[in-house]
């Protein structure tokens, strides 16, 4: 039996079908790739965020009322200092010592406490410490980056009439801490952390 060939029509459709699978196919594959890019881009910037709320709560949960003594010698007046660019941040910043900085039977030269902060530079929102509480050995700070791309940063303070205060410039510990934390084209994020003090709003 004699075989007949394919018509150019035929080959033709062949061809236009072959070209449709491959051009669907790409699209499917180039969506998946996009939507698991920014799958992960969010399952990052959550990671972000809980670590950056698991510092907090560590280092707020354990301030205490350690007073820290500058590069002359003199003793900060408050226990906590925060406001607009302190620690030379962009937005707020807040320093206070805290304590149970782990030193298994006392093996390093150093107490258990530490002198921390949070600050925000050049958009990166970094936890900055001290090995010692004190300025006296005029090293600079250690820094950790914890969070990238924030655009606000805010730090409000729980006094013992469980009202919020922008403010804090007295000499003792709040009741709680409200951190206001937002990142380049998201929503503000605000988390409140216990603070163990009183939120006496009398000095001394």
């Amino acid at each position: 039996m004699k075989q007949r060939g394919f018509t150019l029509l035929e080959v033709m459709v062949a061809l236009g079908i072959l070209a449709f699978v491959v051009i669907s196919t790409h699209q499917i594959l180039d969506s998946t790739t996009k939507a698991k890019d920014a799958s992960d881009e969010k399952i990052a910037e959550l990671n972000g965020l809980q670590t950056t709320f698991r510092l907090m709560d560590q280092d707020f949960s354990q301030m205490t009322k350690r007073a820290v003594r500058n590069e002359s010698g003199d003793v900060q007046e408050y226990y906590l200092l925060a406001g607009r660019y302190v620690l030379e941040s962009q937005y707020d910043g807040i320093a206070f010592v805290r304590d149970g900085w782990i030193n298994p039977i006392n093996l390093l030269p150093r107490s258990e406490l530490q002198a921390v902060g949070y600050r925000v530079i050049d958009d990166n929102l970094e936890r900055v410490y001290r090995v010692y509480v004190d300025q006296l050995d005029n090293m600079e700070p250690r820094v950790q980056q914890v969070l990238e791309n924030v655009e606000e940063l805010k730090f409000e303070f729980l006094d013992s009439d469980n009202k919020w205060q922008e403010q804090w410039e007295v000499k003792a510990l709040p009741k709680a801490v409200a951190v206001t934390l937002q990142q380049i084209e998201a929503e503000p994020i605000r988390r409140v952390f216990l603070v163990p003090g009183q939120g006496s709003k009398n000095n001394g």
